[in-house]
């Protein structure tokens, strides 16, 4: 009963997508980024990709999913990226090691396993969304870069689909992550904390959709890969 209340709960988190242009149709006013001179601005650019992995890793993460305020369910999360190619392989597990959900690829996402009401048609790129959110670095073109009055980095990017990515970098410890969707309202938020060796220990994702939910990652394991590895690593539902 317990693994099909989690399967219930975190399954609502990434269904929204779709629905929020509907729900949230009214414009939203983008935040103003104070701006820094080319040498400054040069600097912003640089420390704004540093929360991004630049080379394959494969991450083990615990998760800690929430649904409209409901108590936390937590789940393990298994994920190889390619950031050159784009590229991500992820699992969901049940801490007894039952796989819910397992799917990979690039532009299209190709679910290799789903348990219901995992194979609802927009879960599997709704979560691809949020991963790549945390992860991997912008797709679109830079459109501005400033500084915020406590030093923080600010870089704001073209998503590619009509919303607006910004990414903040602070000179201590962590970053934020804010996406827009194309009428400028809020579609989800990252907050990364307890940074060591440029990865951070823990991750906080906070989801506006037609069910607003959040997700608090805690890194259990973080270990460089080749970018063959997406394709030989056996995965997850291969060994249950």
């Amino acid at each position: 009963m317990k693994s099909l209340r989690i399967i219930r709960q975190t399954s609502l988190l990434w269904l929204g997508g779709m629905a929020l242009a509907v729900l949230l149709s009214a414009c939203g006013r983008l935040p103003v980024i104070p701006p820094s001179d080319t040498t400054g601005a040069q600097d912003n650019v640089r420390r704004c990709e540093q929360p991004f992995l630049n080379r394959p890793y494969r991450l083990i993460h615990s998760l800690e999913a929430t649904v409209a305020g409901r108590t936390p369910e937590t789940l393990l999360g298994i994920t190889l990226f390619d950031p050159r190619a784009r590229r991500t392989h992820s699992a969901l597990l049940t801490l007894e090691g039952f796989v819910l959900f397992e799917a990979g690829g690039g532009k299209e996402v190709h679910v290799e396993r789903a348990v219901p009401p995992f194979d609802t048609p927009r879960f599997a790129d709704n979560m691809m969304e949020d991963i790549r959110l945390i992860f991997l670095a912008p797709e679109g073109r830079l459109l501005e870069t400033g500084t915020l009055e406590d030093g923080a980095a600010v870089c704001r990017y073209d998503d590619r689909q009509g919303g607006i990515i910004d990414v903040v970098a602070r000179r201590g410890d962590g970053w934020e992550i804010t996406a827009y969707g194309a009428n400028h309202k809020t579609r989800r938020k990252v907050r990364a904390s307890a940074v060591q060796s440029g990865m951070p220990g823990v991750v906080e994702l906070t989801g506006y959709t037609a069910v607003d939910y959040s997700l608090r990652l805690t890194l259990i394991s973080a270990e460089p890969i080749s970018a063959g590895d997406l394709q030989q690593q056996p995965s997850p539902g291969q060994t249950d």
